[in-house]
């Protein structure tokens, strides 16, 4: 009987419990009690295997990119938790993620290839590209965190490159002169995630960085 009951995973000192009392109501309730426990223990473990499961489809996603290439997208909206905050490309970011995780009581350990930076439609459209208005994190099913905002549906351009935020400003340019040509009008603002970072690497070649600025047809 004990490893019996050892075997469905009860603990020791619940098996002690039913051996001092040896009643089949208390062999009920304890059964049902690790059945509840075993239920929150599968829903917390499918958690876990969306969130790998993601982080596998990004990163492969990722590696297979057109790199330098402006493609025209259309995606669905996406849940986020804006944080405004002044960041410039050259500054720690570990700083304002710190603030957000803070601010919003995250889970550090949500926020791997989750963070993104927001470059506001006026600084787009003033060719300034390092002063970014804001930090999002990008939620996904599992995540416990109700969103603040939402990134919207529609067309967006978008641009992977081969660096990081601190190079990211002649790729914007880039953009740019691609919806002149094309004769796009940005909508909103831009949204610069790391794919690929010293978070995954410490091969620099292999960095990955995507921009992506809401558009429409003139």
């Amino acid at each position: 009987m004990i490893t019996y009951l050892r075997a469905l995973g009860l603990s020791i000192e619940s098996i002690r419990n039913f051996f001092e009392a040896r009643d089949t109501s208390l062999l009920e309730k304890m059964l049902r009690e690790q059945k509840s426990q075993v239920h929150q223990q599968i829903t917390a473990l499918q958690s876990i295997e969306q969130r790998i499961d993601d982080r596998i489809l990004q990163v492969n996603d990722a590696i297979q990119s057109n790199l330098n290439v402006v493609e025209l997208v259309n995606l669905p909206s996406i849940p986020v938790i804006f944080l405004s905050e002044n960041y410039h490309a050259k500054e720690d970011i570990e700083l304002p993620i710190t603030t957000l995780r803070q601010k919003f009581g995250v889970d550090k350990s949500i926020f791997l290839g989750k963070i993104a930076l927001m470059l506001s439609k006026s600084e787009l459209e003033q060719n300034r590209f390092e002063n970014y208005g804001g930090l999002l994190l990008i939620l996904e099913p599992g995540d416990d965190k109700a969103a603040t905002g939402e990134l919207m549906s529609g067309q967006y351009l978008r641009l992977r490159f081969n660096g990081t935020h601190e190079t990211s400003a002649a790729q914007y340019q880039k953009l740019l002169d691609y919806c002149q040509k094309h004769r796009y009008k940005i909508v909103g603002d831009a949204v610069e995630t790391a794919l690929i970072d010293y978070g995954i690497t410490n091969d620099l070649s292999k960095y990955v960085t995507e921009i992506r600025i809401p558009v429409k047809e003139i």
